[in-house]
């Protein structure tokens, strides 16, 4: 079986037992709602402009909510030995993680295509037509950097007495990097202003570079990673 093959297997198998329980998708999609509504609530009554952080309040939003599909997605594989089968089984384990990553990256925009419209609604934004191929593209840029850094760290909290603690312990300070660009190019997007949108594109630029290294990095890695 080749590479692709084996990744889309993996991906298969997430999917599968995510559709059996829905139990990540919809604590996460819960989860990101309840933000949404009392960001808007706590926000409106300051009366200050939601465009000038609306990018900062969506990216926390999503930040958190992502925390809790990549707990998850690991505790799975421990608590019903599916890893142990993982790693007996002749794949290449660099291609577990890509599998692991792509799994979370689709959950992740799952939920996301359901919570950016209610997003926009409840804090009565507006994106430009000519605007929403790079505000997708932001999003997107942000999803690989916390799908592919969560999914490196998830693994080696989960070998952890207190999993559940280590992932945000390891996890926010490594994607802070991210955050604060992802942040500037949604802002910069949502505010439609031209110096802005130079600035935005500036920071998903910076946003790729922080995505190919960390894909390199697990890639290097996760074969000791995953056998600790």
């Amino acid at each position: 079986m080749s590479g692709g093959k084996q990744i889309l297997a993996i991906i298969k198998k997430d999917i599968i037992a995510e559709l059996r329980t829905k139990e990540m998708v919809i604590s996460m999609l819960i989860f990101v709602i309840l933000a949404m509504i009392i960001f808007s609530q706590a926000f409106n009554a300051a009366e200050k402009s939601l465009v000038e952080f609306g990018g900062g309040l969506l990216w926390v939003a999503f930040l958190f909510t992502s925390m809790l599909g990549l707990n998850r997605s690991f505790v799975h594989e421990k608590d019903e030995g599916c890893l142990e089968g993982l790693l007996m089984s002749p794949v290449d384990r660099p291609l577990i993680f890509f599998g692991k990553m792509l799994g979370n990256l689709i959950f992740l925009m799952v939920v996301e295509v359901i919570a950016i419209p209610i997003f926009l609604v409840l804090f009565g934004l507006n994106i430009g037509a000519s605007l929403i191929g790079p505000f997708v593209a932001a999003i997107l840029l942000g999803n690989i950097g916390i799908s592919s850094v969560g999914t490196l760290l998830s693994t080696i909290s989960i070998n952890t007495k207190t999993r559940d603690l280590m992932l945000p312990i390891l996890f926010l300070p490594i994607i802070i990097p991210l955050l604060i660009a992802a942040v500037g190019a949604t802002g910069g997007i949502i505010s439609g202003d031209r110096e802005q949108l130079v600035s935005a594109y500036a920071a998903m630029r910076f946003m790729a570079v922080y995505d190919i290294i960390f894909l390199l990095v697990a890639y290097a890695l996760y074969d000791f990673v995953i056998g600790e």
